[in-house]
């Protein structure tokens, strides 16, 4: 059996739900589709299988897989960066309050030791 042949076979199974290789209820998509065909994830290529690319993109679709386009993938990575950015500088801030609060119990802590001594 040719690869395509295997890819197509894959797909059909994937959408009766009938994996052989994946759990039952995966997601369709390239990766799926080449796992459940035995190969390496990657290995479905645009330029190579066009017209499986387009096959599985409308079996996502049919199955209620939206999947998102490529502008609204980079909307939502450019916003997942965003949220990630302002996380981390929120952190960043804490941090150096904390940092300044440990200082400033240090210094405290020394005075009072020389005091005593």
């Amino acid at each position: 059996m040719s690869a395509l042949n295997e890819y197509y076979a894959a797909l059909e199974r994937l959408k009766a739900n009938k994996p052989t290789k994946l759990p039952k209820g995966s997601a369709i998509n390239n990766d799926t589709v080449a796992l459940e065909a035995g190969r390496k994830r990657g290995s479905i290529k645009k330029s190579r299988y066009a017209v499986l690319v387009e096959a599985i993109g409308q079996a996502a679709n049919e199955a209620g897989q939206n999947v998102p386009s490529t502008a609204q993938q980079i909307e939502q990575a450019r916003n997942k960066t965003k949220a990630v950015k302002s996380d981390y500088e929120q952190l960043k801030e804490d941090y150096e309050k904390l940092l300044e609060k440990c200082n400033s119990l240090l210094l405290e802590n020394f005075e009072l030791k020389q005091k005593h001594t």
